[in-house]
């Protein structure tokens, strides 16, 4: 294991410290993601899909206009992975209360898919951060949370109502 020493310098948030802390983001989200796409590479899904299965999962009858707001992409880009995933039976279009509203929802497969990626991210997180204090978690979980621009914050917030 890597010595936090090695990670702290006392060159405080000068341009090199800030350079590790870029790669420490890069390299954690690179294997935060690995165990969950190997099991969207078997089934020709990639990151956008869990994305997507992800949001859907978390908020019932999200509407498609909704998961835009949240994923920030086209709705072309959003199209393309959502045909996939209605054809291929992970989820549900229907319409809303008002026949120009699209809503989504998890199929039981969709469920099962969502339930099996976040329960390795789950398991990862928890095994590492059982090692720390819930003053260390809060810190870390306070600059992740700064790290997000003021508008994606509302959405955020939105989301974990």
């Amino acid at each position: 294991m890597t010595d936090l020493n090695y990670l702290i310098s006392p060159f405080f948030l000068n341009n090199k410290e800030v350079k590790k802390i870029i790669e420490l983001i890069f390299f954690s989200y690179r294997d935060f993601t690995a165990g969950p796409d190997k099991i969207l590479e078997k089934l020709n899904f990639g990151r956008a899909h869990h994305r997507v299965i992800y949001f859907v999962g978390k908020k019932n009858n999200i509407t498609i206009k909704e998961l835009l707001r949240v994923l920030k992409i086209t709705k072309q880009s959003l199209s393309r992975v959502l045909s996939q995933l209605v054809k291929e039976g992970f989820i549900v279009v229907s319409t809303g209360l008002d026949k120009r509203t699209k809503t989504l929802l998890l199929t039981k497969d969709g469920f099962n898919l969502e339930k099996e990626l976040s329960t390795i991210q789950i398991n990862k997180i928890k095994k590492v951060i059982n090692q720390f204090s819930q003053e260390d978690i809060n810190g870390f979980k306070k600059i992740l949370f700064e790290m997000i621009e003021f508008d994606n914050k509302k959405i955020f917030q939105h989301l974990n109502e």
